[in-house]
């Protein structure tokens, strides 16, 4: 499924660049980003976030679609739209294999016994507003080395696969009640199959345009219509109160199509 999910990915994408790349009300920039993520689960305790948020690398690669041509000037306008909002769609690669409770854990062995992991693909579309006018148009006169913050929203798609461990040990095809875990996820509490879910986001970010790349610090905040991302999810829990969330800071190079011009 998610050898699938990634070939239809990569196909979709090509694709859309290939029709786009013609269209002359359209420009387009690709990118790679990587950088920490941080997800909110149901370890570690609830309330403390050092304790709460288990840390992560996100590899991917991003497409920007901008809403004017290459040869976009200040005769040809694009209005204020075309002047502040880029369209950036991405796929990113999240990986944890080392989720842990933490906090103060003594004289709780069943706690420090328990281990989670998360593979997650991510696909996602996000606007984005930029304060000022868009690098591309002040490159062509040469005015390099400036930089440009942003906000965003966006929906994404995801595919995550989690297991649980105990002692080193996976549960998944062990029958319930897993009487290693505490009372509140032995039984209908643990969810190891893989599965998808949708998400919206809201982010910020910064660009520094170069000569033929820009590079950016993208940072945001994701939460998931799912409580199922760490295979935890004890329904009948007071305090399983909210679905998984992430946080996730990129750092990224983009190549500009048409910026040397």
């Amino acid at each position: 499924m998610r050898k699938l999910l990634l070939k239809i990915t990569v196909l979709i994408f090509f694709l859309f660049s290939t029709v786009t790349y013609s269209q002359t009300d359209f420009s387009h920039e690709v990118g790679v980003h990587f950088g920490p993520a941080s997800f909110q689960t149901d370890f570690g305790q609830r309330g403390d976030f050092p304790s709460a948020n288990a840390s992560t690398l996100a590899l991917g690669l991003t497409h920007y679609l901008k809403f004017f041509g290459s040869q976009y000037s200040w005769r040809s306008g694009g209005g204020y739209f075309a002047s502040h909002f880029k369209l950036k769609t991405e796929f990113t690669y999240l990986f944890n294999t080392n989720i842990q409770h933490k906090g103060d854990l003594e004289n709780r062995p069943e706690f420090q016994a328990m281990q989670g992991q998360i593979k997650m693909y991510n696909i996602g579309t996000s606007l984005e507003y930029y304060f000022l006018e868009l690098e591309d148009y002040a490159s062509f006169y040469g005015n390099e080395n400036s930089f440009n913050p942003f906000v965003s929203i966006g929906l994404h798609f995801s595919s995550y696969d989690p297991d649980i461990l105990v002692d080193g040990v996976s549960l998944e095809n062990q029958q319930e009640p897993y009487t290693q875990l505490i009372p509140k996820w032995q039984e209908n509490s643990i969810f190891l199959g893989s599965g998808n879910t949708f998400g919206l986001s809201i982010g910020a970010g910064l660009r520094y345009s170069l000569q033929q790349v820009d590079l950016v610090l993208d940072t945001r905040w994701q939460h998931f219509f799912s409580d199922n991302i760490d295979g935890l999810n004890a329904p009948n829990d007071p305090g399983n109160k909210r679905n998984d969330t992430m946080i996730l800071v990129n750092v990224g190079i983009v190549y500009i199509f048409g910026k040397d011009k």
